[in-house]
């Protein structure tokens, strides 16, 4: 099956299913989107000794709502704890440094830490974006994270 036949036979029940799960009709529709767009990404490592592929596509569809539950869950948690405090001004000086910082990471390290952070995905989601292992994502993360505070522990 290529990505078309995929795509007719199972977005009536791929939206389906998201939408019993989604409330916001909008982000249920990102994330039929983002359902889609993983199995193009992952079609070529899709294996059918493995699994069928309508078992391949629901358990994608079910990992891309479980990730979207766990960034609201923690967005929300996040809100809750912000409540009562100011945000803190960013002056230009700061945002110039933190720029200055990102631009002192490899390209690979800049986009994880800018999807995680400021795009506020999972790592699990990050990784899958950039197509590369959770593991994998891990490990880059922790790398751009210690690079990002010697430069800070430098200047």
């Amino acid at each position: 099956m290529d990505a078309e036949q995929i795509y007719e036979e199972f977005q009536p029940k791929v939206r389906a299913y998201v939408c019993g799960k989604i409330q916001e009709p909008h982000d249920a529709e990102d994330l039929v989107s983002a359902v889609f767009m993983k199995v193009i990404q992952k079609l070529d490592s899709y294996d059918p000794a493995k699994a069928s592929v309508s078992t391949w596509v629901y358990t994608i569809t079910r990992n891309t709502v479980t990730d979207y539950f766990r960034a609201r869950r923690n967005m929300i948690a996040f809100e809750d704890y912000m409540v009562d405090e100011a945000p803190p001004e960013l002056t230009d000086d700061a945002l110039d440094s933190l720029a200055d910082a990102l631009m002192t990471l490899k390209e690979k390290e800049r986009d994880l830490i800018v999807l995680h952070y400021y795009s506020g995905q999972t790592l699990k989601t990050v990784a899958e974006m950039m197509g590369m292992s959770y593991i994998n994502a891990k490990v880059i993360h922790k790398k751009a994270l210690e690079s990002l505070h010697a430069f800070y522990a430098a200047g």
